[in-house]
């Protein structure tokens, strides 16, 4: 594996992750992959190496190479449960390098509680194997769709450092927890005013700071490329339930 800037070779440490190098030194791991987002033909490397490459799996390749086939992890999985997915599949499947798992919606099942990470007695995380295969579908364009609805939250969270509610979950909300929920949403800012609290949002030093992030690591340039409106200024697309001012 080579850097696309000179052919310097990627070191690659004993756990398996590879740390991507320019002329220039080492890369921001994050970076590097935000770079090759939601490009019309991106390339898929070989599926494997693409999930043992990626920074967020430096802590579980071991697990991930050794996976047992157990079971444990579906056994104890609220996800597997109640719908049609199972984690020690998704794990040999990866492992196999199956590349229909970038067409298998399954994966979005997964809510990341972690229960198949703290039960497996191979350290092994499906959760964030899942997180991997999202992100490349998302990269090829099929998991957009799952990740859309998301987008209004994610550009008051840039804007302001805290999301807001995406619409397609307050009809839900306010099924379930009924109209003084619906009330208190409205009034929230005002409570808090009146108990002493102050404003729920961080501080403006604290939101430009996690934008310095999020522009670093392509967080913003994603949203951009998804159509949403990022950067200083930006109004907050239609549609959200932002708390108030």
């Amino acid at each position: 594996m080579s850097s696309s800037g000179g052919g310097t070779a990627n070191p690659v440490s004993e756990n398996g992750h590879v740390n991507p190098v320019s002329e220039n030194g080492p890369l921001n791991p994050y970076a590097t992959i935000a770079r090759s987002v939601f490009i019309e033909e991106p390339p898929v490397p070989d599926l494997v190496q693409r999930i043992l490459s990626d920074p967020r799996m430096h802590d579980h390749t071991g697990g991930f190479l050794s996976c047992l086939q157990c079971g444990i992890c579906t056994s104890g999985c609220p996800a597997a449960r109640f719908a049609d997915y199972s984690p020690r599949e998704i794990s040999r499947r990866a492992r196999d390098g199956d590349p229909t798992l970038l067409e298998d919606d399954s994966v979005w099942l997964c809510f990341y509680c972690y229960t198949c990470q703290s039960r497996c007695p191979r350290g092994n995380s499906v959760a964030v194997i899942n997180q991997v295969i999202r992100g490349m579908q998302v990269e090829a364009g099929r998991g957009v769709r799952h990740v859309e609805m998301f987008a209004d939250w994610a550009v008051q969270f840039y804007e302001k450092g805290m999301g807001g509610t995406p619409p397609e979950f307050l009809p839900h909300l306010a099924e379930a927890f009924g109209p003084r929920w619906r009330e208190f949403i409205d009034h929230r800012e005002e409570i808090r005013a009146q108990l002493g609290l102050g404003s729920m949002y961080p501080s403006e030093h604290a939101a430009g700071e996690m934008r310095v992030l999020m522009d670093a690591t392509g967080f913003s340039d994603r949203l951009a490329a998804m159509g949403a409106p990022v950067g200083p200024g930006a109004v907050v697309a239609k549609g959200v339930a932002p708390v108030s001012d």
